[in-house]
């Protein structure tokens, strides 16, 4: 009885780990994906515009998002392999922005866009 408790527990304790440390996934999970984070700091809502490119041209995401005052929205992600954004305001002016993340401060790859929306116009941050 005992080695039969035992040996659940081995086999389930083996799965558990294995789950968590990824085996046999390839590159699935965190740090496979950047976010795309927009955030409104204004107290109007906006239509935001965002469209993401790949390093090889490739288009990765075509999207606007509707953000009331104060609100941000955390459903968009996509693959790690960003190189640029162009993002605008309620179809105004277009902004370019490359993707430059500081990695010395993220301990893994694929550090997340934050785009913010301030009274004054669009900055970016990126965030782990």
């Amino acid at each position: 009885m005992k080695r039969r408790a035992l040996l659940s527990t081995a086999l389930g304790t083996t799965i558990v780990t294995s789950g968590c440390l990824g085996v046999g996934s390839g590159q699935d999970g965190e740090g496979t994906t950047v976010e795309i984070i927009p955030r409104n700091h204004t107290d109007q809502e906006v239509s935001l515009q965002v469209a993401v490119y790949a390093i090889d041209g490739s288009l990765l995401l075509d999207h606007t998002y509707a953000l009331p005052g104060g609100q941000g929205d955390e459903s968009k992600g996509v693959e790690n392999r960003v190189d640029y954004l162009v993002v605008s305001i309620d179809g105004e002016t277009k902004r370019r922005h490359a993707y430059a993340p500081d990695t010395v401060n993220c301990s893994r790859d694929g550090e997340d866009v934050q785009i913010l929306v301030e009274s004054d116009g669009i900055s970016f941050a990126y965030s782990c």
